[in-house]
């Protein structure tokens, strides 16, 4: 082989295994792209919030105000059960995948409205035979221990949903107001659906509407702040200092700052009689 064609050959050789390292870099890079491409625009479930827009309606058909912004029942012998079935459905249906591609808000707000949901759904399974919540559960589970409920592709109780998904990962304490437990002395129930959009505004001001009811209340003459037996079992997602944290909120039990900080603090007992519109 003459020299000219031996360097013609070898240059030739090194542009074609060039081209070649360059295809198999972008034909990577492509794939990648395609995938993505598949994720966000040919599946955008996979992106889109949840619609809570079934839930909202049943909260505000459903559930209604005694106390103004304080005190609310639930009408569970008209409770439109086929309709609550169908937004379980939908809750169940949601995969990993699909939560994970949300916001934080988004996230919470689905688990808060789930939770939510669950409970109703699991005090109507013994409706009216039941006087409690607490009638659920037996001599060796209570009723948030058992599960029964589909979240994930898996049966997870409603312990699960509060204490291994909410708490450890969302780190809001205000959520303890948000979460119902159908009981009388629980937070409310509020009429409307939990949103990503305006999670933070409705936490707190469900958390600010609960210090101001009879669920919680300060006595300047003695000096004693009574609050729900709630801030008592969840007393370290407030920061292991209540009084201070508290403190925040001064206005919202009439007191200053100073006050709630110095105050001795009672908890009042826990009433877990259903909150039955029925009953009331």
């Amino acid at each position: 082989m003459l020299p000219w064609k031996r360097g013609y050959s070898r240059l030739s050789t090194a542009i074609l295994q060039t081209l070649i390292a360059l295809f198999k870099a972008y034909r990577s890079l492509f794939a990648q792209v395609l995938i993505l491409c598949q994720l966000f625009v040919f599946s955008p479930a996979l992106s889109e919030p949840f619609n809570h827009q079934l839930w909202n309606d049943l909260l505000t058909k459903h559930v209604h105000w005694v106390v103004p912004k304080q005190e609310s029942r639930v009408d569970y012998a008209n409770f439109n059960r086929p309709a609550l079935q169908r937004y379980l459905n939908t809750i169940a249906s949601v995969s990993q995948q699909q939560f994970y591609a949300w916001t934080k808000d988004q996230q919470l707000a689905f688990l808060i409205n789930a939770y939510n949901a669950y409970t109703i759904a699991y005090v109507l399974s013994a409706y009216p035979k039941l006087d409690s919540i607490k009638d659920l559960g037996s001599w060796f589970r209570s009723p948030w221990q058992k599960q029964r409920f589909m979240l994930f592709g898996e049966k997870v109780s409603l312990d699960h949903i509060e204490h291994d998904l909410i708490r450890p990962h969302y780190n809001n304490p205000h959520i303890h107001v948000a979460l119902v437990c159908a009981a009388l002395s629980c937070p409310p129930l509020q009429s409307y659906a939990f949103s990503g959009d305006h999670l933070k505004e409705q936490l707190d001001l469900a958390f600010r509407e609960f210090l101001r009811s009879d669920k919680n209340r300060y006595q300047a003459e003695r000096q004693e702040l009574y609050l729900s037996s709630i801030f008592k079992w969840y007393n370290e997602d407030f920061g292991n200092d209540l009084n201070n944290y508290l403190s925040n909120y001064a206005a919202d039990f009439k007191a200053s700052p100073e006050q709630i900080r110095k105050a001795n603090i009672r908890y009042l007992k826990y009433d877990w009689s259903l909150n039955d519109l029925a009953l009331h």
